[in-house]
């Protein structure tokens, strides 16, 4: 990318940026959350049995019952932190995705896909993009800056 249009963007640029990284991060802390509510949901039921008022016993009596209900609720603070943190990155691709709509109506489907198949799917490269779309660098380049230019546009008016 030329270093002009690096200048001319630099809004624009730093949303794009925000959202791949978001866009990026969003499956790992989405298994990372189920790997989370698997070792809570595998103590459940153990802790239940041990803190048992079907024993005669209470949490306070038995210190492995208690640490397991410490445990229990730490990774249910855990759980809900990371569920908001996916939640505001699910916003922020969700703002692209809605960008990207009125992009498809403003310009072409094919600008839109582009910016979509590199910030939200996070394809490696500009050239795995134009591999994707069945176009030639050139072409890509071009849809780009148009795309670019038309998203600073937006972020000058704070549509973005």
């Amino acid at each position: 990318m030329s270093e002009s249009l690096e200048v001319m963007w630099p809004r624009a640029r730093a949303w794009l940026e925000r959202v791949r990284r978001a866009a990026h991060q969003i499956e790992p802390l989405t298994r990372e959350i189920r790997g989370l509510e698997e070792a809570r949901d595998e103590m459940l039921p153990w802790w239940r049995k041990s803190s048992g008022t079907s024993h005669g016993h209470s949490t306070h009596s038995d210190p492995t019952a208690s640490e397991a209900e410490r445990r229990i609720a730490e990774l249910g603070e855990l759980i809900d932190a990371k569920r908001q943190e996916l939640g505001v990155m699910q916003d922020v691709v969700g703002a692209l995705l809605c960008v990207l709509d009125a992009m498809g109506d403003a310009l072409t489907v094919r600008h839109a896909r582009a910016i979509e198949l590199y910030y939200i799917d996070c394809a490696p490269t500009w050239t795995d993009v134009a591999w994707e779309m069945e176009c030639g660098r050139t072409t890509l380049w071009k849809l780009r800056l148009e795309a670019y230019a038309w998203i600073e546009t937006r972020c000058q008016k704070n549509l973005v």
